[in-house]
């Protein structure tokens, strides 16, 4: 068939026209990180690739794993940053890493919190962010909840703020949660406070990750760092 054919011509009640394309879990992984993670359906990746939606079964068995496997790709290509020669450095630069892929990925923490398993390239990248810790003198358990923190922090901030950057109402078009909620947080904590929140609500919340990242680092140069 020439290239002038649609993904939809290609299936014919779940079954493809003449001989489908060849397609691989990277092809897969691949497609799903071009439809996206708010649009990852298998019918959406075999729209992509232009293949049955049956085919896709060959290499993923539910749309679980194919989570997985994109996550995994996106993690792979991720550019992460070279050991620095100092802890903190490198903890610092890790969890900035993390941040980034999921920025440039939307969708992808909400579909990392859903999962019932964790990715591959997931528990490579903490086990080996682990590992550099314990070869720079740190004890296992001390390396191993200085990682766990660090990246639980960038998690959970990361999700906090798609949480206040949705719509108020959970309707296109409409204030965010977090301008929406300023009023009420503001009276919340008092006149005295109620600056530091309504800046708290209105800076990137790459802004205050920075700031409470920092504060973790203090903390574990202080009771964990050899």
């Amino acid at each position: 068939m020439g290239e002038e054919t649609t993904a939809r011509e290609w299936r014919v009640l779940g079954r493809p026209r003449g001989r489908p394309p060849r397609i691989t879990r990277p092809d897969i992984a691949d497609a799903a990180l071009a439809v996206g993670f708010d649009n990852l359906t298998l019918a959406t990746v075999a729209e992509r690739l232009r293949v049955a939606h049956s085919a896709l079964y060959r290499h993923v068995a539910d749309r679980e794993e194919l989570v997985i496997v994109a996550i995994n790709r996106a993690i792979g290509k991720a550019a992460w940053p070279e050991p620095t020669g100092e802890w903190r450095s490198d903890l610092e630069a890790q969890a900035g890493a993390l941040w980034a892929l999921l920025e440039a990925h939307p969708g992808l923490i909400k579909e990392f919190l859903k999962l019932r398993r964790f990715p591959d390239e997931v528990m490579h990248r903490f086990g080996a962010a682990v590992q550099r810790l314990i070869g720079y003198g740190f004890a296992v358990e001390d390396a191993f909840l200085a990682v766990d923190t660090v990246f639980d922090l960038a998690i959970d901030v990361f999700g906090r703020s798609q949480q206040l950057d949705a719509p108020a109402g959970g309707s296109a078009g409409t204030a965010k949660v977090r301008d929406s909620s300023a009023d009420a947080w503001a009276e919340a904590v008092g006149p005295e406070v109620a600056p530091v929140m309504r800046r708290a609500l209105s800076e990137p919340a790459s802004v205050w990750f920075g700031r409470k990242l920092g504060l973790v680092l203090d903390g574990i140069a202080a009771g964990l760092a050899p």
